[in-house]
């Protein structure tokens, strides 16, 4: 469900929720732009396990999401961790692990009045 923000440090914001679901629209395309991960970083000496979103190019400028992205390593450009998020979209918008997502699972979980918004990211 939409939440304006996610994450202690704001990893990810919206302004709006239009904005929520445009990004899970571009989460959603499957085409290897983006890899949903959970890490178990705990097990190599971090505090805890890390959910993440793992961007392999850049972003599109236009996605209105605002997301706090740290360094990659390798093919990855990018990463955004937020665990809050990761858990919100797996339990509440059918995401799945991995770069593999359901669209009409997706989309079915988006209220009517947003799906021109989700249809946008997926155009992304």
């Amino acid at each position: 469900m939409y939440q304006a923000n996610f994450g202690r440090k704001q990893q990810i914001s919206f302004n709006s929720e239009s904005e929520y679901y445009e990004l899970l629209g571009f989460l959603s395309k499957s085409n290897g732009s983006t890899i949903l991960v959970w890490e178990d970083n705990d097990l190599q000496g971090a505090w805890a396990k890390e959910g993440r979103i793992l961007f392999f190019g850049t972003p599109p400028v236009t996605l209105r999401a605002n997301l706090l992205h740290t360094a990659g390593v390798g093919k990855i450009n990018s990463r955004v961790n937020c665990n809050e998020f990761i858990l919100n979209i797996r339990n509440d918008h059918s995401f799945v692990l991995g770069e593999e997502q359901d669209i009409s699972s997706i989309r079915a979980t988006v209220p009517q009045q947003f799906t021109a918004d989700f249809d946008s990211g997926l155009l992304l």
